[in-house]
């Protein structure tokens, strides 16, 4: 948070109070690798692409030069849907804006098809043939993209007797804001408030699963998930504009302790939505709200 172009810690504490430690409400999971067999089948494709240049088969070279590039793209798109699937498992509204595996599987039978047409020689039907059969394997593989299941979260809505559009909307857009804290962070240079951010967007995906799974809390976190998100967003991104000029300085200092306080709030909002402390919860938002508003940010 900012007040005159300078980050403010000390009241920033406020904000949560005691807590249980950052991070200490999710539990630590592996994602699973994918994608390496491609980019491992797009390097194996560098020595046939060395012979064609030395025999001088421009066409055949060519076909390989996009061949390997359409590999190593399906196979970086593959591992972050596959990532993004992983991270969401369970999640009825975080359903990447693109289909991921899906283009990864495509790529990967362009490149199939290149291949066989292009540097073998493969008559149409035979490389349309080998096409078919990479893009089916890689869809067996590593399957398709998971899809939005709007119709569960509104099903719920309905026997707690709210709107279940309303309910998916403000879900949507929390899951917006949640993936703008993340673009604003992919603009750090730090590692170690890249990490941080991190938790803090796996932690608020925590809570509106919780939300996605009872919604009848929904009007009770609604103003908490707004202003925690949108503060977060903010203040992210202002720093990220300025860090050339704050990093190693008492600044640079401030802003990570603001990024413990988030931490801290959001590991405890989780619990709050457990017990139904719908006090304890307005509490720290007129306290937030109160805080961003004096120093700039909301």
């Amino acid at each position: 948070m900012q007040q005159n172009g300078r980050f403010t810690a000390g009241s920033a504490r406020k904000i949560g109070g005691g807590g249980p430690a950052p991070g200490a409400a999710t539990s630590f999971r592996i994602a699973p690798a994918r994608g390496w067999l491609l980019k491992l089948c797009a390097a194996a494709f560098g020595w046939p692409l060395f012979l064609a240049l030395v025999r001088g088969s421009f066409r055949d070279a060519g076909a390989l030069v996009l061949a390997i590039g359409l590999l190593w793209v399906g196979g970086n798109l593959i591992a972050r849907g596959s990532r993004e699937e992983f991270a969401n498992e369970g999640r009825a509204l975080t359903q990447s804006p693109m289909p991921r595996k899906l283009m990864g599987s495509v790529a990967a039978a362009a490149a199939a098809f290149l291949i066989s047409a292009g540097a073998v020689h493969d008559g149409i039907p035979m490389a349309l043939l080998f096409a078919a059969l990479t893009g089916a394997g890689c869809v067996l593989a590593y399957g398709l993209d998971p899809r939005v299941d709007r119709a569960a979260i509104e099903a719920a809505a309905k026997r707690a007797g709210i709107s279940g559009k309303d309910v998916v909307a403000s879900l949507e857009d929390a899951h917006r804001k949640v993936q703008g804290i993340e673009d604003a962070a992919a603009g750090l240079h730090s590692r170690e408030l890249k990490s941080r951010l991190d938790r803090i967007s796996q932690q608020a995906r925590v809570i509106l699963a919780q939300l996605e799974q009872d919604p009848k809390n929904l009007s009770r976190a609604r103003r908490f998930l707004v202003t925690y998100l949108d503060g977060t967003r903010d203040v992210v991104r202002q720093y990220a504009a300025q860090q050339r000029d704050l990093a190693d300085t008492p600044l640079a200092e401030n802003f990570r302790r603001v990024l413990t306080t988030v931490e801290q709030v959001f590991a405890e909002q989780e619990e709050v939505l457990k017990q139904d402390d719908k006090l304890n919860l307005e509490v720290q938002i007129e306290v937030l709200e109160t805080q961003l508003k004096r120093e700039g940010v909301h």
